[in-house]
């Protein structure tokens, strides 16, 4: 009925369902801080245009927040279905952070009913905003949990490699070790800035929308500094994410090289003793018999990129002496080249919305109101439309980077033992476990696989819509009236304290 192999099927469908849950997890994610920083806003301005912000966001986040436990239970269903043994080892060595996982998501479930249901039963508003911290928590730890994992399968360790290799049995287990591998830091740091500009990326670009459309100007205000904070964060984030990406690439080449020499498309090692020896970056291009055609060449960048402090003095690895082994090169453990494409896309796309947001902080401090010129308006839903794609891309670009293995190697270049590489029946061990070995080949993927993507197709814009009904301000005048409500509950419960204290005093 399907001529498509198993491994290729589950690996797509999971790609798709990952797809599709990160774009819950982002918004998740950047609703809840958002929501934070609106409402603490709200209560050291004295401004009922941030608290009625924070109070329709909060309505919004528990729409995907339910709809990404949905999409996490999916997920869940997914893994042990579609990757049986993978799954077997990653309950024998690397569950600890799925347990901690667990209670990241108890802790953002506890927390945001009481936060949006109790909303106008909190005498003491700080308290109230003390929720939408645990909210903030919750929801980041999640992420970063699962995210341990992702760095685990791209440096495992807490077992012994060699033996399970060798024999198939998984030995010398520490149970702890997962939470932090050589991979861990570097990449934890610039996944949570990337998933949360994409999250308030969207955020930003649904408000630019309404912003530029309502002629109420109450509801101007309030999109206007919901608008602000989302600038003011993706500012800053980008910023952010220069330094983490950079940093992890650096990591990449010393942790995980035949994937860097893949992205990079180094072919060949180059040692830059000097300034006629650095290695060029290449942008794009295409492998035609193993060898790199139709590429544009920038001289020396990649060394001075890589190497910044000793001005491009350095040593970068090449793909083929990486992955020969007495002479012969294994082009079978070769990423696919495509991943170079997208690395070159994720890094422009980048640039170019570094290049937008210098471009409005000039404008802030021209004294020239950005939120009054159209086009830069426009200009801001295209950035927030480009951080979305290059978180998407940039997850492809970091998944895909470890093709054909589900979980790499513990040490750099392949799995090592006294110095040398492992080598079974002849055949050296470039990582721990392929695709292939990992994926299910029961016949029920595939009609779970389209009962996934229907769900996907059915859920995403029901989800959508409902969120944008609840964020609307249908009575602006009566959303307004709860924020000033709010600001007056804690001003008169602030000069009741303070009438005590001076009674105390006397």
């Amino acid at each position: 009925m399907f001529n498509i192999s198993y491994p290729v099927w589950d690996s797509a469908m999971f790609a798709y369902t990952i797809s599709s849950h990160i774009l819950l997890v982002s918004l998740s994610m950047g609703l809840a801080i958002m929501v934070t920083i609106a409402e603490f806003l709200a209560l050291k301005k004295k401004d009922k245009y941030y608290d009625t912000l924070a109070y329709k966001m909060s309505k919004a986040l528990v729409i995907f927040f339910a709809v990404g436990t949905a999409s996490g239970t999916v997920m869940a269903m997914e893994l042990f279905l579609f990757w049986p043994t993978f799954m077997k080892l990653v309950g024998e060595v690397s569950m600890g952070p799925f347990y901690v996982e667990v209670f990241s998501f108890l802790l953002e479930a506890i927390a945001l009913p009481m936060y949006v249901y109790f909303w106008k039963d909190f005498k003491n508003r700080w308290e109230h905003w003390g929720l939408s911290l645990a909210v903030t928590v919750g929801t980041y730890l999640s992420a970063f949990t699962v995210t341990e994992i992702n760095a685990w399968m791209n440096t495992p360790n807490g077992f012994n490699v060699a033996t399970y290799l060798t024999t198939g049995k998984v030995t010398d287990v520490n149970a702890f070790a997962p939470f932090i591998t050589a991979s861990t830091a570097a990449e934890e740091l610039h996944m949570s800035g990337a998933v949360y500009y994409a999250g308030i990326a969207m955020i930003l670009g649904y408000f630019i929308y309404k912003y530029m459309k309502t002629k109420n100007m109450s509801e101007k205000m309030i999109y206007r500094r919901g608008i602000n904070i989302a600038a003011v964060f993706m500012i800053l984030d980008i910023i952010y994410l220069g330094i983490t990406g950079s940093n992890e690439l650096s990591t990449l080449m010393v942790v995980e090289p035949i994937k860097y020499t893949a992205l990079e498309l180094d072919l060949h090692a180059t040692v830059g003793t000097s300034f006629a020896t650095m290695a060029p970056e290449r942008l794009f291009g295409i492998l035609i018999n193993h060898k790199l055609s139709y590429s544009l060449t920038l001289p020396y960048a990649q060394s001075l990129l890589a190497f910044p402090t000793t001005f491009g003095k350095g040593s970068i690895p090449g793909l083929i002496p990486l992955t020969t082994y007495n002479g012969v090169t294994d082009y079978g453990v070769w990423p696919p080249s495509i991943v170079h494409d997208t690395l070159d896309l994720m890094v422009g796309f980048g640039v170019l919305m570094g290049f937008y947001w210098l471009y409005v902080v000039v404008q802030y401090f021209r004294r020239k109101d950005p939120l009054s010129n159209k086009y830069t308006l426009i200009g801001g839903i295209v950035a927030a439309i480009m951080g979305v794609f290059t978180m998407e891309d940039g997850w492809y670009t970091a998944e895909v980077g470890r093709v054909p293995y589900i979980i790499r190697s513990p040490t750099p270049g392949g799995v090592m033992v006294n110095g040398h590489i492992l080598v079974i029946n002849g055949i050296p061990q470039y990582g721990t476990m392929t695709i292939a070995q990992a994926a299910s080949t029961s016949p029920v993927v595939f009609p779970l696989g389209i009962a996934i993507i229907l769900f996907y197709l059915i859920i995403f814009p029901v989800t959508f819509y409902f969120a944008g009904k609840v964020m609307k301000l249908s009575n602006v005048e009566e959303d307004l009236k709860l924020g000033e409500d709010d600001i007056k509950m804690e001003e008169e419960r602030k000069n009741r304290k303070g009438v005590a204290t001076k009674a105390g005093m006397r």
